[in-house]
């Protein structure tokens, strides 16, 4: 969530960087027109066969050309900008004299179906598989969907509104660093604090995570389903009172998202997650359009302010980004993964911040609404994204309805919204 500092809370705040907007003639980078190809880096392997799909609704939808030709500007950046890369399987690459044909073919006609919660988890079955993301025109509204291997949140927000708020292309595309961003925040988190490091190998040895004893289920995905709910200003605004000074609010939001789902009905685990961004750790000035999130697991043994002291304390000695650098460096001796997996839910919050980046996109009413469609990590996960425009919290649930029933999922989305406060202890 955004209700404390970014810093504290881990939170990624799609607005706090990099939502500069240049002008559409803008230079463009040096590598602008040159052809590149490449093999995509293992961090962004692991999003393979992941979307995520964007709705923003009621729009004045533009008119088709000017979208294509926003499109035609932003890929154009170069391959650095990643933006106008193409997909062949773990491999990229970016063809400048090919940019013009990519871009049409960027922009679609969003059919109905494939709309609102029931849809816009479908909405991948019609963006082609080598495109970097599909923009998708409605009467109504627009839709993006992208390919996670390109980038996380944080990118998936820059794109929006360097497509549809007509007003030019986000600055982090003309001035972000495509180096790999591990090292820099390895370094600035480790090389220059060396004491995190037995801060670090401390936190681990105070772990508070149980072991799941229960039902099993087969780890098989299932049928992607999406449900969306909005927190009123009031709502989140009483929210933030209670965890200022307490706890950080998206773990005071998992908390909540957990107790809301058992009180429905819906079997959950003793652990949660919630999504760091990574680039937090990286040095003053440095940014990526990369993938660079991780969820940090949280333990909701002894409670709230327990879990709360617990999660501040990794996020301080870097424990978030260690995990995934030991995750990288032991992929290539990992096992695989097993063909069964807990039968109860498990509860994410993946939070995007302010979107004040969209803010200016063409809307037709002062209470729009974002969806946001993505895979959970896992089959037993539920992914609940939050994310705040023009004051209300925009709330997309994703999880498999093979496994949990939707008509509880929403029960406890509305509940969720309604009264958080009331399912904090």
């Amino acid at each position: 969530m955004v209700l404390q500092d970014q810093k504290q809370t881990g939170a990624s705040d799609a607005s706090s960087e990099g939502s500069g907007i240049a002008e559409v003639g803008a230079p463009m980078r040096s590598d602008a027109g040159t052809a590149a190809s490449g093999r995509l880096l293992a961090r962004d392997r692991l999003s393979a066969g992941v979307r995520i799909s964007v709705e923003l609704e009621p729009l004045d939808v533009p008119d088709r050309a000017d979208v294509v030709a926003a499109v035609r500007t932003l890929i154009g950046f170069g391959s650095s900008a990643r933006a106008g890369r193409m997909f062949d399987g773990d491999s990229w690459r970016y063809a400048p004299d090919e940019l013009d044909r990519q871009a049409e073919r960027m922009v679609k006609e969003l059919p109905l179906h494939l709309t609102g919660d029931a849809g816009l988890p479908r909405l991948r079955d019609a963006a082609d598989p080598d495109l970097p993301f599909t923009v998708f025109l409605g009467t109504d509204r627009a839709s993006l969907c992208i390919d996670h291997r390109l980038g996380d949140g944080f990118l998936s927000v820059m794109l929006t509104a360097g497509v549809l708020a007509g007003k030019g292309v986000p600055s982090v595309f003309a001035s972000a660093d495509d180096r790999d961003p591990l090292r820099a925040a390895l370094a600035a988190t480790f090389g220059r604090h060396p004491a995190r490091v037995a801060a670090l190998v401390d936190s681990r040895r105070h772990d508070a995570r149980s072991e799941y004893v229960g039902p099993t289920v087969s780890a098989q995905r299932g049928s992607l389903d999406l449900v969306t709910t909005i927190m009123e200003p009031q709502t989140f605004r009483a929210l933030a009172s209670w965890s200022r000074g307490r706890v950080p609010p998206t773990l005071a939001m998992m908390f909540a998202l957990r107790a809301a789902l058992e009180r429905v009905g819906v079997p959950v685990m003793d652990e949660g997650a919630i999504l760091v961004d990574l680039r937090r750790y990286l040095p003053s000035g440095r940014s990526t359009l990369a993938n660079f999130v991780v969820g940090q697991p949280v333990s909701v043994m002894g409670g709230v302010d327990a879990a709360g002291a617990r999660f501040t304390r990794d996020l301080h000695v870097g424990r978030p980004l260690a995990a995934l650098t030991v995750g990288l460096l032991s992929q290539p001796w990992r096992r695989a993964s097993t063909s069964d997996i807990a039968a109860a839910a498990y509860p994410i919050v993946s939070d995007m911040g302010f979107l004040r980046a969209l803010e200016p996109l063409p809307w037709a009413t002062e209470t729009p609404t974002v969806r946001v469609s993505v895979d959970p990590a896992a089959r037993n996960g539920i992914t609940a994204l939050t994310a705040v425009l023009r004051r209300r919290m925009n709330v997309s649930v994703s999880f498999d309805s093979s496994l949990f029933d939707r008509g509880k999922v929403e029960q406890a989305c509305e509940l969720l919204c309604r009264d958080p406060k009331g399912l904090l202890p």
